[in-house]
C-alpha cells in the first residue's frame, strides 16, 4: 500500500476515518485562554507596569493566535466538505510557514523568558531599573521573531512544502528525497532541539542556583505586589511552560529530525498528525497557566485546599498564613 496523498485520484475518502471535534475544541480552547490571558494583562497592566514578562508573554499569545486564525479556517472546510475540499499550493506554503513559525517563535520566546530570569538571578532590581529596557526586550522580542521567520522560510525557497493526512495541515516536506527539503526540515529540527536543550539546561541551573544560595533566589522575589519581577508566580508558570514544551514538542522535533536524516523512511500519518495535535495543546495551554498560576489565583488554589483539609471552606480564613506559603513555596 502507497503513501497517502490527496492528489491520488484513486484514494478512498472512506478509508480517511477523523473528525473535526479536536479542530473545534483547540480552536475554542486556544481563543478563550489567549482572550482571558490578554484581558488579564491590559486590566493590571497598572501592576506590572509591562515588564519583561508580560512583553515577551504578549508575543507568545499573539503567535498563538495568528497560527489560530491562519490554520484553522483551512482546517475547517478540510473536515466540513468531507475531505473533498483540497489545500492549494500557495495555502500549503502559507499553512506550512504558519506552522514552523509559531513553533519555533514560541520556543524562542521561553527561552528568552528563562534568559530574563537567570539575567535578574544575577543582576537583581538593577536589570528591572535600567533605562531603556522595555525597548531592549521589545527589540529582543522583534529579534526573536526575525529568527523565526528565517528558519520558517527556508523551505519555501529552497525546498517543499508537504500536505498531511487527512489533508488539514502542511509542514516541510519531509517525504521526497529533494535535499532542499531535507535541509531546511533539519535545520527546523535542530534548532528547535537546540532551543529546548539550552532552556531546559539553564531552567535547572537556575534552580538549583536559588536553591544553593537564598540569597541570590531573593532576586527573582518581589512579594509586595504582582510586577515584571520573577515573582513564585512566574517562576511556577516558567517551570510548567518548559515542561511541557519538552513534553509536547520534543516528540514532533524528534520525528522531523529522523525523516529529514532519513533514520525513517515510512509513510507519514496519523501518527504526525496526533504529533503536531499535541504541539497545538502546548501552545494552547500557555495562556491558561498564565491565568491559574497568577498569584492572587494561587492563594485562591492553596486557600481552598487547606481549607478542605480542615473541614472548613470559609475563604476568609488563613489569608495571612496562606499568603505566606504562595509567597515561599
Amino acid at each position: 500500500m502507497g503513501c497517502w496523498d490527496q492528489n491520488t485520484s484513486n484514494i478512498d475518502l472512506k478509508d480517511i476515518q477523523e473528525t473535526s471535534i479536536p479542530a473545534y475544541g483547540f480552536f475554542a480552547f486556544g481563543v478563550l485562554g489567549n482572550v482571558l490571558a490578554l484581558c488579564t494583562i491590559c486590566l493590571n497592566r497598572q501592576q506590572h507596569q509591562w515588564r519583561s514578562f508580560y512583553i515577551f508573554f504578549l508575543g507568545l499569545a499573539m503567535s498563538d493566535c495568528l497560527n489560530q486564525a491562519i490554520v484553522f479556517p483551512f482546517e475547517v472546510l478540510r473536515y466540513e466538505s468531507h475531505f473533498t475540499y483540497r489545500i492549494s499550493d500557495d495555502e500549503c506554503h502559507f499553512i506550512s510557514f504558519s506552522y514552523a513559525f509559531t513553533q519555533i517563535s514560541s520556543g524562542l520566546i521561553i527561552a528568552g523568558l528563562t534568559t530574563d530570569q537567570h539575567m535578574s538571578l544575577i543582576m537583581g532590581r538593577q536589570l528591572d531599573t535600567m533605562v531603556g529596557n522595555r525597548r531592549i526586550y521589545v527589540f529582543a522580542l522583534f529579534a526573536m521573531w526575525a529568527v523565526a521567520a528565517f528558519v520558517s522560510s527556508i523551505h519555501l525557497i529552497f525546498g517543499e512544502s508537504e500536505i498531511f493526512y487527512p489533508g488539514s495541515w502542511c509542514f516541510i516536506n519531509v517525504s521526497s528525497e529533494d535535499f532542499g527539503s531535507s535541509a531546511s526540515a533539519l535545520v527546523y529540527s535542530i534548532t528547535g532541539i537546540l532551543t529546548l536543550i539550552y532552556t531546559v539546561s539553564l531552567h535547572l541551573y537556575i534552580m538549583c542556583k536559588s536553591l544553593r544560595d537564598p540569597e541570590i533566589s531573593g532576586h527573582l522575589l518581589d512579594t509586595d505586589r504582582i510586577t515584571g519581577y520573577y515573582d513564585i508566580h512566574v517562576n511556577i508558570f516558567l517551570m510548567t511552560s518548559v515542561t511541557f514544551y519538552v513534553l509536547c514538542w520534543g516528540p514532533f522535533l524528534v520525528d522531523i529530525l529522523l525523516r529529514s536524516v532519513n533514520v525513517v523512511s515510512s509513510c507519514t500519518g496519523r501518527l504526525e498528525l496526533w504529533l503536531v495535535r499535541l504541539v497545538d495543546f502546548k501552545s494552547n495551554l500557555n495562556p491558561w497557566l498564565y491565568v491559574i498560576l497568577r498569584k492572587e489565583n494561587l492563594r485562591r488554589i492553596v486557600r481552598k485546599f487547606r481549607s478542605c483539609r480542615a473541614g472548613n471552606i470559609q475563604d476568609g480564613e488563613g489569608d495571612g498564613e496562606n499568603d505566606r506559603l504562595v509567597r515561599h513555596m
